[in-house]
């Protein structure tokens, strides 16, 4: 498996390699005007039009994070959807906010004219690595992709 690595210890049989440290993004569109506002507390950004996964989610549990952090309530999304094409299109309106990870914007952020928001968020960054089963070889396809990971997510380990 490459994704999220949880948190709590592997089993004794899998061996966890961790690849990069993820972190999200308050972001919106390049027209959003709170892109061009510098230093926003969340606070400020509760009542605002949001495209949000929903909390229940692994990516909407961190967003609750963030907000239960700053001792808000989870904001009441204007539209709550899984769907990444869902969130760019919306997005791309310049009326939502939303949160992304860095990873997503490293390779979408100019396609889709988004805009990091200058928004502290006070959420610890999470591993992104790759689970395999230990004393057990991976066929070559499998090695061919998690050596082609490892090459892709190199540069994104350096940047902390």
């Amino acid at each position: 498996m490459i994704g999220p690595l949880p948190s709590a210890e592997t089993a004794p049989d899998v061996q966890a390699e961790v690849l990069f440290n993820e972190r999200l993004y308050v972001v919106a569109s390049s027209r959003n005007p709170w892109t061009r506002r510098r230093r926003i507390e969340l606070a400020d950004l509760i009542d605002e039009p949001w495209c949000l996964p929903p909390f229940e989610s692994f990516p909407g549990s961190l967003i609750a994070e963030a907000f239960r952090a700053r001792n808000l309530e989870f904001p009441r999304a204007s539209v709550t959807t899984r769907s990444i094409l869902v969130q760019s299109m919306l997005l791309a309106t310049g009326r939502f906010l939303t949160m992304l990870t860095f990873t997503m914007l490293r390779f979408s952020a100019r396609r889709l004219s988004l805009k990091i928001v200058d928004v502290n968020l006070p959420i610890q960054r999470w591993p992104v690595g790759i689970l395999t089963l230990k004393n057990r070889t991976p066929n070559p396809a499998a090695q061919l992709f998690i050596d082609c990971a490892r090459k892709l997510t190199k540069p994104l380990a350096k940047i902390e």
